[in-house]
């Protein structure tokens, strides 16, 4: 039984947002999509199978839904859209913020007709405040929401990110908080509106500029693959990320020592990336007669992070994805069977993915939800009497043993911490989160994100003592979370077995690089190790430049793991409240990385070498790309999108009828995509002479989609978030005041976050063996003089 099996979900959501019902659907959840007459925006969304029309991006982000044909202009559509929302547990829709108002369906409508219901609102902006009603697209959402401006190389704009990433991550954000809310209704018996918003979801993703500016505000500049270098070998590129000593060490002494190599202050990272003119051309001279896979294969076995850089081709074809079953067929409809990602997770070690490909359209004809053994037991646990928390946090009294390290397993139970869970993260000064100290101390803004509002723990589980009082925490928890290498935690003593026969009820979730089966499960490394193995790399580049990438120094897709993590472990509480069992899910990260191009993969199934960088342009209109503004302190840039030629012309009037465009081979989209150079360069002229906020307010006012690309100092100050009160500050010990990243959403019944500072390591050993354990003073004592329980460390000690 998958954990959401026999809840119910409409699905309005069309072009924005529509991973959510299908991230959904895959956890067991029916769901009906609902499209207008002729079909829903996103049949006509490329990329597109050979015929040119049958549209990969419907397909893949819609298979295992049933598709139903209402006309909502009309009476009798309404009438039977209101039927199916009655019988219906969640309602996911991202039409513009007023259109359902319009029909007379508006949310706080909807919710006195349907008090049940729990009504998912995906939006760029969200459903209020001053960016409210402006024009988007995915570009423009994900440049506003910080992904952006670090991505490319200096001497060209930058470049945006493949696939629809700003409204897929924002159905990741949106399908957390559903279940969020869902686990709200089990305690009140109400529904409530969720307004998401793509631009915050993207933020979320940043790795931590807002806290980092907050602090030390200097704006980080585009660098390509940066601190991440890659090394050109004999058929590519290879990855190579060497933080630490050993990993250096190691590599050195691989390549034979060369003198060039051997200066005792290259042990430190800092003379590393000083001197990395005189290193990498030594170690690119080793790699130029090897190819990329074998250096990838022996660096690992040497226990160095590598990864080779791999085309879309290689990405599907290669062992470990082979092996791991990463690629599925699936109808996408009009008879095209396309390999595509088989699922973001899988939930007690099978597959978590779509049951079904995508459905014609108005297949389920006028057909409702099924009944079924597993409807019954949802409604039997709503109909349940519930025990809301006083203060409205719906996760209070869950307890969560959080293992976490760098970004992922803490991000997932930081992101349940902020609605009322107990997290308690267990770390010791011998074996810290290596985020916590990054910066050669115990606190930094970015552990001081993801860590926030929980308790740190400190014990050394390398001791049976350790392990034991851990045990102890385990037995009375409701959730475990880890994500170190593969194995790691089960040479420790707390996998997934050990886990259950200490608490049958435990929900756990693990993450790896490469996941944890498959012919290169024990492959180390971090978040931007995922993007040459998935083909992230290739693709997040330049068209011209395809074979020099380019790419960015985003740790993502560590983040977003860490959102689906959380989702994950909701659903397997959800689960729980029927069979009263645990469950264990996990998620490989380049595998998620993989997800978000899947419609990407599929083409390139049914037309191999077919997918290329396609930087800024889209092949769905024109202009559509970056351009420079008037900079400040340091450059601006504002994105364009133009999607029809009535908005081509509104963008003419508002830049004032320059001679250039009026020739009239640009009246109509085929002319100007074949002039994109002549027109970026007349667009380019024009936002050159304003502000990228100026350019935005001039366009927007014409209803043209067009945003800043912004960094945080533009996030600092921002109008829209300003209104959802995103930032987050938090005195924090050891630091300063500090802005954090708020949630990507807003729930009618879900309180403000929880915003704590972030502990000391060690700050609640003490509490935590009393009030927890039950251990006396003298019993504390003696422990943490024995070294099995640690207090704070007096001073910082590198380890």
């Amino acid at each position: 039984m998958q954990p959401l099996s026999g809840f119910r979900i409409v699905d309005l959501a069309d072009e924005k947002g529509e991973l959510c019902g299908r991230l959904l659907a895959d956890l067991g959840a029916e769901v009906i999509r609902i499209e207008p007459p002729g079909g829903g925006l996103s049949r006509n969304l490329p990329p597109f199978a050979p015929d040119g029309k049958t549209s990969l991006y419907f397909g893949y982000r819609n298979a295992g839904k049933r598709s139903r044909v209402l006309d909502l202009e009309g009476e009798s559509g309404r009438s039977e859209f209101e039927a199916l929302l009655a019988q219906a547990d969640i309602l996911v829709e991202s039409s513009h913020p007023g259109t359902l108002a319009r029909l007379g369906l508006a949310p706080a409508e909807l919710m006195k007709r349907h008090p049940h219901l729990v009504i998912t609102s995906i939006s760029d902006f969200g459903q209020d405040g001053p960016y409210a009603n402006y024009e988007s697209t995915n570009m423009v959402a994900v440049a506003m929401g910080g992904m952006m401006y670090r991505a490319g190389i200096p001497e060209k704009p930058p470049v945006m990110i493949p696939g629809s990433f700003a409204y897929d991550v924002a159905a990741g954000s949106a399908s957390l908080g559903t279940l969020l809310a869902v686990w709200k209704r089990l305690q009140t018996g109400r529904g409530q509106h969720l307004d998401v918003s793509a631009m915050e979801a993207v933020a979320n993703l940043a790795d931590w500029s807002l806290p980092n500016f907050s602090l030390n505000p200097a704006i980080g500049t585009r660098a390509g693959a940066g601190i991440y270098t890659l090394y050109r070998c004999a058929d590519g590129y290879i990855r190579m990320i060497i933080l630490v000593l050993r990993h250096w060490r190691a590599l050195v002494d691989w390549v034979g020592n060369p003198e060039e190599l051997t200066d005792p202050a290259y042990d430190q990272f800092i003379n590393r990336l000083i001197a990395m003119d005189k290193i990498v051309p030594v170690l690119e001279g080793f790699f130029l007669d090897k190819k990329k896979t074998d250096i990838a294969r022996e660096a690992q076995r040497r226990g160095i992070p590598a990864t080779p850089l791999l085309l879309p081709g290689e990405v599907m074809s290669n062992e470990h994805a082979v092996g791991r079953g990463t690629f599925t067929s699936l109808s996408m409809g009009e008879g095209y069977e396309a390999m595509v990602p088989s699922g973001f997770l899988t939930s007690e070690g099978e597959r978590v993915g779509p049951r079904t490909g995508a459905p014609s359209l108005g297949e389920a004809g006028e057909a409702g939800f099924s009944s079924s053994a597993d409807r019954e037991a949802v409604e039997k646990i709503f109909a349940a009497e519930g025990s809301p928390s006083s203060d409205g946090y719906p996760l209070r009294g869950l307890r969560v043993i959080d293992f976490g390290v760098g970004a992922v397993g803490v991000e997932a139970a930081r992101l349940l911490a902020e609605y009322g869970a107990e997290v308690i993260k267990i770390e010791s000064a011998t074996a810290p989160d290596f985020i916590r100290v990054i910066m050669s101390s115990y606190m930094n803004p970015s552990f001081a994100s993801s860590s926030r509002t929980k308790q740190s723990f400190g014990v050394d589980i390398k001791t049976q003592k350790g392990r034991d009082l851990v045990y102890r925490l385990i037995a009375d928890a409701d959730a475990f979370i880890e994500n170190n290498g593969t194995g790691v935690t089960e040479r420790m003593g707390f996998g997934p077995e050990k886990l259950r026969e200490i608490n049958p009820r435990i929900v756990s979730f693990s993450s790896q690089m490469v996941g944890s089966y498959g012919p290169w499960k024990d492959w180390i490394g971090y978040g931007p190790n995922t993007h040459p193995v998935s083909g992230l790399q290739y693709l997040w580049n330049y068209p011209e430049d395809a074979d020099r990438p380019a790419g960015s120094t985003a740790v993502y897709p560590d983040h977003f793991v860490g959102r689906i993590g959380a989702m994950a472990l909701m659903a397997g509480l959800i689960g729980r409240e029927r069979s009263g069992e645990g469950s264990h899910h996990d998620a490989a990260q380049f595998e998620t990385a993989i997800g978000l191009l899947g419609d990407l993969f599929a083409r390139e199934s049914l037309a191999p070498g077919s997918v290329h960088p396609e930087g800024n342009a889209s092949v769905r209109g024109a202009p559509w790309g970056c351009y420079r503004c008037a900079d400040s302190e340091q450059e601006e840039w504002c994105v364009i999108t133009v999607r029809s030629d009535e908005e081509w012309r509104r963008l003419c009037k508002v830049m004032g009828d320059p001679a250039w465009s009026a020739n009239s081979e640009f009246n109509e989209a085929a002319g100007r995509m074949a002039a994109r150079e002549a027109i970026d360069l007349g667009v380019g002229e024009w936002t050159r002479e304003r502000s990228p906020q100026d350019a935005m307010e001039s366009l927007q006012a014409e209803a043209i989609p067009c945003g800043i690309v912004a960094h945080p100092g533009h996030h600092m100050g921002d109008p829209q978030m300003l209104h959802r009160d995103y930032a987050k500050p938090v005195e924090q010990q050891d630091l300063s005041t500090l802005l954090l990243e708020g949630p990507a959403f807003i729930g009618s019944d879900l309180p403000e976050v929880l915003t704590a500072q972030a502990p000391l390591l060690g700050e609640h050993t003490r509490e935590v063996a009393h009030r927890l354990l039950g251990l006396s003073e003298s019993e504390i004592e003696a422990l943490i003089e024995e070294g099995v329980l640690e207090d704070p460390p007096a001073e910082f000690k590198l380890v």
